[in-house]
This record gives structure tokens, C-alpha cells and sequence, in this order.
């Protein structure tokens, strides 16, 4: 169980990843907590990266496979990209 620490960590980064976007007064984005959920299952090697933009096109990339409230923001974020609206960090 050596990984246990890294493993949380890396959920704990991603968790602010995916946050970081949402206005401060927004409640919680459920399709952002499931799209955490799904990487950890989908994409547990990006989410080693520390990379959101890594875990990102990964989840765009298995989106089939993604929840469908992960799948609707994967679908919106992958919008906000192809249309140069994507917030950089």
C-alpha cells in the first residue's frame, strides 16, 4: 500500500483541477465529481502526471466509457476548447 499516499494526493490535485474553472458562489458541479470518479478508473496513469490538461483528453478520449453526467461535461469542455473559450491555468 506504498501508493495509497501518492493515489490520494493525486485524487486530491485533480478534485482542485477540476474546480478550479467553477465560479466561487456555483454549488459543486456533479459531472466534475463523477469525471473524478471516471479518472480514477479511466485514466489512473494521467492522474499520476498531476496534469489536469492530461486527464482531461484522456476522459474526452474514453468518453463512451464515461458516467453520463461526466460525459455531459466532458462534452462541454471539449466545446469550450474546439471554440478557444477554454480557461487557461
Amino acid at each position: 500500500m506504498t501508493n495509497r499516499p501518492h493515489s490520494l494526493l493525486s485524487f486530491a490535485l485533480l478534485a482542485v483541477a477540476l474546480t478550479a474553472t467553477a465560479p466561487a458562489q456555483a454549488a459543486p458541479d456533479p459531472g466534475k465529481r463523477d469525471c473524478i470518479k471516471d479518472a480514477k478508473v479511466l485514466c489512473a496513469d494521467e492522474m499520476r502526471t498531476f496534469s489536469r490538461k492530461k486527464v482531461q483528453a484522456c476522459l474526452i478520449a474514453k468518453i463512451e466509457k464515461t458516467s453520463p453526467t461526466c460525459h455531459a461535461t466532458m462534452l462541454k469542455l471539449k466545446a469550450e476548447h474546439d471554440a478557444g473559450t477554454a480557461v487557461k491555468h
